[in-house]
């Protein structure tokens, strides 16, 4: 026989419920902002495209970053910093003066860096807010694989074909496959692509960085940087596919 809850165990229920919700908020907000004044020293960096730059900030200092690039942004330019001291957001805050298509903001923990309203991509910003039903990783999944994959969901296979859109895997040479790590798995439902992928980043000991782009065709382009998995901390060039 089915037992009926007396309203006030409802309201306990209802009102521990709301409790941890505020909790998770107010403790991802700390982490935001612990994020943001994270101290910085002799950041130098020299890059030829703003993944580039992005990618190795991310890996050398441990950041978690996402970046989506400007339409008809150039694949080759001159992106650097001599950063001397100070904290991940005024660093942030010199890059999009210098690059004022751009903007930042840290959510769930990850840096977010995405061109302003009349520089995007619309079809980044619609596939960014697509809801994917489920979505997993299992372990010892490479970057590149855990790229197509997400391409191949239902939901974002319906807005590249409306959009009449392919996606082309990056281009790789090396003898090391970026991974998202040996143990590293994931398993999620109805959230956004950007969702995800800020998870992966986060979570992730190897994969900091992604990125979402156009390769030179107009193909969509999605990938990550990533260290390896045995080197030090701060101590590894990132490896970017591109």
């Amino acid at each position: 026989m089915l037992k009926v809850l007396p309203i006030s165990s409802l309201l306990a229920l209802l009102f521990a419920s709301n409790c941890l919700v505020v909790t998770q908020a107010q403790t991802q907000a700390r982490e935001n902002r612990d994020l943001a004044a994270k101290q910085l020293e002799q950041v130098q960096i020299e890059a030829q495209s703003i993944g580039s730059f992005f990618s190795e900030l991310a890996i050398s200092s441990d950041i978690p970053i996402g970046l989506e690039i400007a339409a008809k942004a150039g694949h080759l330019a001159a992106y650097g910093t001599d950063f001397k001291k100070g904290t991940l957001s005024e660093l942030l805050n010199e890059f999009v003066i210098q690059h004022n298509q751009y903007a930042w903001e840290i959510r769930d923990g990850v840096v977010n860096v995405f061109p302003k309203d009349d520089y995007r991509d619309a079809l980044f910003r619609d596939l960014l807010e697509t809801r994917i039903g489920r979505f997993t990783v299992k372990e010892n999944t490479s970057c590149w694989t855990l790229a197509e994959t997400l391409v191949s969901t239902p939901e974002m296979k319906k807005v590249l074909e409306a959009s009449g859109t392919t996606y082309r895997a990056p281009d790789f040479s090396g003898f090391y496959i970026p991974q998202a790590g040996r143990y590293f798995k994931l398993d999620v439902s109805n959230v956004t692509l950007r969702s995800i992928l800020n998870r992966v980043v986060e979570q992730s000991p190897t994969a900091k960085f992604w990125v979402i782009t156009r390769n030179y065709d107009g193909s969509l382009n999605i990938s990550f940087g990533s260290r390896h998995e045995d080197s030090p901390r701060g101590m590894y060039k990132p490896k970017i596919l591109k």
